[in-house]
C-alpha cells in the first residue's frame, strides 16, 4: 500500500545543516574506507541567501557495512562521525542540503519522512537549470556562479564546500525551502560519474520512497 504524501507547509525561516562527504582515497568506498565529513548550519529565510551561524566543520570518520531494511548490506558512516553531526541533547535542523542527498542520507542512516528532511542540491539543479544537468557539483557552480571561480577552484574539501554554498543560495531564490524539499524526492536520472562516490552501491538511486507536496 503506498503511503499518502507528506504535505510540507511553507517555511518563513528555518535552521539548515550543509553537509558534504568525501572519500579519502580514490577508488569505490568500501567497509572501514577513511572518509571526511564537511558541515556548516545557518538559517534560511524566504527569499533570502543564507545566514551562516557557524564555520564548516571538517570531520574524520570512516565507513562501516551494516544491513538495510531489507536485510541487504550497505554502507553508513561510523557512529562516532554521525554523532559529531547529530549530537544528543541538541535539536535537529530542519533540513540536511546536500549534492545527491538522497545518497548522503543513506550514508549518515536515519528516516527521510521527518526533519531533518533532505533537500537534494542536484535535483534542484536539474529541475531549474536542465541544460546543466550533466554536470558535477564544481562545474555545476562553476557555469552558474561564474563570478565565485576565485572560491570553486581552492584545493582540498573547501572548494567543494563553496560549490555547494553557491548552488544552495542560487536555489532559495529560485524556490521556497519547503518546495526545494519536494522537489527533492522527485525520481530524475542520477548524478554523472565524475563525482567522488560514483560507483558506491546507491549511487543511482534518485528516490528515497516519500512523496512530499507543499505549498
Amino acid at each position: 500500500m503506498t503511503a499518502r504524501p507528506v504535505h510540507l507547509p511553507r517555511w518563513p525561516a528555518g535552521r539548515l545543516c550543509l553537509i558534504d562527504l568525501i572519500p579519502q582515497n580514490l577508488g569505490v568506498p568500501f567497509h572501514g574506507a577513511p572518509i571526511i565529513l564537511s558541515h556548516r548550519e545557518g538559517f534560511f529565510e524566504a527569499g533570502s541567501s543564507m545566514t551562516w551561524i557557524s564555520d564548516w566543520s571538517q570531520r574524520r570518520g570512516c565507513l562501516e557495512e551494516t544491513l538495510d531494511d531489507a536485510g541487504q548490506p550497505h554502507l553508513t558512516v561510523n557512529d562516532s562521525l554521525f554523532r559529531g553531526l547529530m549530537p544528543s541533547g541538541r535539536a535537529a535542523p530542519l533540513i540536511f542540503g546536500g549534492y545527491h542527498m538522497h545518497f548522503l542520507r543513506q550514508l549518515l542512516g536515519g528516516p527521510h519522512d521527518h526533519p531533518p528532511y533532505d533537500l537534494c542540491l542536484y535535483t534542484g539543479i536539474r529541475h531549474f537549470c536542465p541544460w546543466i544537468s550533466d554536470f558535477g557539483l564544481q562545474l555545476a557552480a562553476l557555469e552558474l556562479v561564474p563570478e565565485n571561480i576565485h572560491l570553486m577552484t581552492r584545493a582540498g574539501p573547501s572548494a567543494r564546500q563553496a560549490c555547494a554554498e553557491t548552488l544552495l543560495d542560487l536555489l532559495l531564490h529560485k524556490a521556497p525551502a519547503n518546495q526545494l524539499v519536494a522537489l527533492s524526492g522527485v525520481r530524475v536520472p542520477p548524478p554523472p560519474d565524475e563525482e567522488p562516490f560514483a560507483g558506491t552501491p546507491g549511487w543511482r538511486c534518485m528516490t528515497s520512497g516519500h512523496v512530499f507536496t507543499a505549498d
